[in-house]
């Protein structure tokens, strides 16, 4: 079982103020780990695989960038807004994970006992998941650009689905990918409503 000082701060044990919850924290994210990693099967394998590959961002980043640039030429603005908002809402989600990894260091399953590898070098940086975050940023954005709840539940779904992969592959604790989730909705709505010269929506647009 993982404890605290499993998680680290800034490279030293965690304060002991925040031990207590922490530790919980810990222990919920081991037990959630080893049920979905005991036997993941092929379907959960394939998501996890599809997640490491799908939910990057030099994928995304260009991508939303060409679908700006479409929507600009074809002056559609459904995707000249999922477009715009998805650029820089990954941009900004990646310097903000970038900058927290960097101060919580929390180390990853697979660098924790009694599941580290061999040999494997310890990064100390899994908090929060960089993936699940650009998978919702980019769901956010695509959302952006639905017309119904119901359309812009299913790209949630879908982000939810490929971030969880993450948890199926030991790169992640179920709270850093959470945490991941949050992070790349909240930066990514900040963004749309700070981006200066978005069309506004359409009629029945959600």
């Amino acid at each position: 079982m993982m404890t605290s000082d499993a998680m680290g701060f800034n490279g030293t044990p965690v304060p002991d103020v925040l031990r207590p919850t922490l530790s919980r924290i810990d222990e919920l994210d081991a037990r959630v780990h080893d049920v979905c990693t005991c036997d993941p099967g092929p379907i959960s394998a394939a998501v996890a695989t599809a997640g490491r590959y799908v939910i990057k961002r030099h994928i995304l980043i260009p991508g939303f960038a060409a679908a700006w640039c479409a929507g600009m030429a074809a002056g559609h603005d459904g995707l000249r807004r999922a477009g715009a908002v998805g650029m820089v809402g990954l941009l900004a989600t990646a310097t903000a994970s970038r900058t927290i990894k960097a101060h919580i260091r929390r180390r990853r399953p697979d660098e924790c006992e009694p599941r580290r590898k061999p040999g494997h070098r310890i990064s100390a940086r899994s908090f929060p998941s960089g993936h699940a975050a650009s998978a919702f940023a980019a769901a956010t954005a695509v959302a952006s650009a639905t017309r119904t709840p119901g359309e812009a539940a299913l790209v949630y779904a879908c982000a939810a689905v490929l971030a969880s992969g993450r948890v199926v592959r030991h790169r992640h604790w179920a709270s850093d990918v959470l945490a991941g989730a949050l992070l790349g909705t909240g930066v990514t709505l900040l963004t749309r409503a700070l981006l200066p010269g978005l069309p506004k929506r359409a009629p029945g647009e959600g």
